[in-house]
């Protein structure tokens, strides 16, 4: 055990556990104002950054192994399921009562259940768009539900000013987009396929227009989570339909199935 310990990329994946487990106990057992609030989204942020470096380290270290692979994997339940549900149902759905309890439960659910599916594909190689994520990727979903959160207590205050229901409404939607079989475009598309980096490009400047505009790094994540959110969903939508049609052969489609063991516990999930 001591090995794992002292495996480096297993230390990001344990600073990511630690963010989201401190943004927790900020939760507890306490009114949330809108700086606790905030200061909890910073949290969960920095635990999803700390998620996506894991596997690159891994990979330029060649230190890959299962251990951190179901590691990884345990972690992102705790930092892109647990700790979202908590975050919104100490922001307003504790005003439903039951319900609002069930919404939070049913977006932890729904996490828990794409990686579930994501480890069970990833060994059986049967997902058949190459490039793409089945359903919503439980980091952009939690994401971007904690992006909202800390939008709403932060920069668009006075602006964006949700309901107990409607943010149950989202709650409830990213879940399903997470157990949704649309394929959303991942950083492998984005190798191979020349279009896709243009478009990441431009969604990149507008993130860094966001950053600039808002003069805060809520800015950035916002406008990021808002294009994968609807342009994303759009475009999975669009390449699924035309698939099923047979007018689409996706770039990578055939790329050997090793590919995506080795990016296991990568931000792909």
């Amino acid at each position: 055990m001591i090995r794992h310990f002292l495996n480096p990329p297993n230390w990001f994946t344990s600073a990511s556990i630690f963010c989201s487990v401190y943004a927790m106990t900020l939760l507890i057992g306490v009114e949330a104002d809108s700086e606790t609030l905030r200061h909890a989204c910073v949290l969960v942020v920095f635990g999803g950054i700390f998620d996506m470096l894991d596997g690159r380290v891994a990979r330029r270290l060649n230190r890959y192994s299962e251990f951190g692979v179901q590691l990884d994997s345990i972690a992102d339940i705790i930092s892109f399921g647990v700790a979202p549900g908590l975050l919104v149902w100490s922001w307003l759905l504790h005003e439903l009562g039951g319900i609002g309890a069930f919404m939070a439960f049913w977006y932890v659910l729904c996490a828990a259940f794409r990686l579930a599916r994501f480890n069970v594909n990833t060994q059986n190689n049967d997902w058949e768009f190459a490039g793409h994520s089945q359903g919503l990727t439980s980091t952009m979903g939690g994401g971007s539900l904690v992006t909202f959160v800390w939008l709403a207590n932060g920069y668009l205050e006075d602006v964006l000013v949700p309901t107990a229901w409607q943010l149950g409404v989202l709650t409830l939607a990213i879940g399903f987009l997470m157990v949704s079989s649309i394929p959303y475009r991942n950083f492998k598309d984005y190798a191979v396929n020349r279009k896709a980096r243009r478009f990441f490009a431009l969604a990149l400047a507008a993130c860094l227009g966001g950053a600039l505009f808002a003069k805060q790094f809520a800015g950035l994540f916002g406008v990021g989570a808002f294009l994968y959110m609807t342009v994303g969903t759009f475009d999975g939508v669009f390449v699924a339909v035309w698939r099923r049609l047979g007018g689409l052969k996706l770039p990578g489609d055939d790329e050997e199935a090793e590919l995506d063991r080795l990016d296991m516990s990568a931000a792909d999930d």
